[in-house]
C-alpha cells in the first residue's frame, strides 16, 4: 500500500513539471515563445478558456510540441508562476530593512509595498497569473511555499531589529502582514480596473492597515 500511494504522489508531482529541459538555443527559444504565448493568452481567456490546443494555434506550434516539453496545461501554469515568484522574492528585498533599528520600520514597510506595486505594475500579466494562482490547487503550493520563504525573512529581520515576541508569533505576524497586505492588493488591483483613484485610496487604506498592525509589535 505504501508503495501504491508513493507512485501516486510521484506520478502527481511529474505532472506539473516540465517534461525537457531545452538543451539548445532553439529549443529554448521553442518553450520561450510558448511561455510568453501562455501569458498573453491566459490574460485574454482566462483560465477556464486557457488549452493546449489553444495555445498551439495561437503559438502556431503543432500540439506534439507541446507535448514535447509541458505534459499538461498545470505545468505551463506552474512554470510561469515559479518565475513570478522569483520576481516577487526580488522585488521584496526591502524586508531586510526591517532589521535596521536605524531605519523607521513605517518607511520600510512602505517600501515593501511600493516595490510589489511596482513589479505588479511592471510585470506583463501579472495579474492573469496571480488570478490563475488563486484558482487552481496545485498553484496553491507556490504560492504557500512563497509565503513560508518571506514569511522567514521578515521573522529573521524583526529579531535582528530586536522585536519581543516568540518565534511562531513573530511568523504568525509575519504571515498576515503578508498574505493580508496580497489580497488587499488584489482587491486594489480589481477595483482600479474601474477607477484609478480608487485603487489608490485603497492602496493607501492597505498602508495603513499594516503599519498599525505592525505598531503592536514595532512600537
Amino acid at each position: 500500500m505504501m508503495k501504491t500511494t508513493t507512485k501516486k504522489h510521484v506520478d502527481a508531482k511529474n505532472k506539473l513539471k516540465p517534461r525537457a529541459v531545452p538543451a539548445q538555443k532553439r529549443a529554448e527559444e521553442t518553450v520561450n515563445h510558448i511561455l510568453t504565448t501562455s501569458a498573453q493568452l491566459l490574460e485574454e481567456v482566462g483560465i477556464d478558456g486557457f488549452n493546449t490546443n489553444l495555445l498551439a494555434q495561437r503559438a502556431d506550434l503543432r500540439v506534439a510540441t507541446i507535448y514535447r516539453y509541458y505534459p499538461n496545461k498545470i505545468a505551463i501554469l506552474c512554470t510561469l508562476v515559479q518565475q513570478w515568484k522569483i520576481l516577487i522574492v526580488e522585488a521584496l528585498e526591502p524586508i531586510h530593512s526591517l532589521a535596521n533599528p536605524d531605519i523607521e520600520w513605517r518607511t520600510s514597510v512602505n517600501d515593501i509595498l511600493d516595490c510589489y506595486d511596482d513589479v505588479a505594475s511592471k510585470m506583463p500579466h501579472f495579474k492573469a497569473i496571480r488570478r490563475a494562482l488563486l484558482a487552481v490547487p496545485e498553484l496553491r503550493a507556490i504560492e504557500k511555499s512563497l509565503g513560508e520563504e518571506l514569511s522567514v525573512l521578515m521573522v529573521t529581520a524583526l529579531k535582528e531589529r530586536g522585536t519581543k515576541a516568540s518565534d511562531m508569533q513573530l511568523f504568525h505576524v509575519a504571515s498576515t502582514f503578508l498574505f493580508a497586505g496580497a489580497a488587499i492588493y488584489d482587491l486594489a488591483s480589481s477595483k482600479g480596473k474601474r477607477d484609478k483613484h480608487l485603487r489608490e485610496r485603497t492602496l493607501e487604506e492597505l498602508r495603513l492597515m499594516l503599519t498599525g498592525y505592525l505598531a503592536n509589535y514595532l512600537d
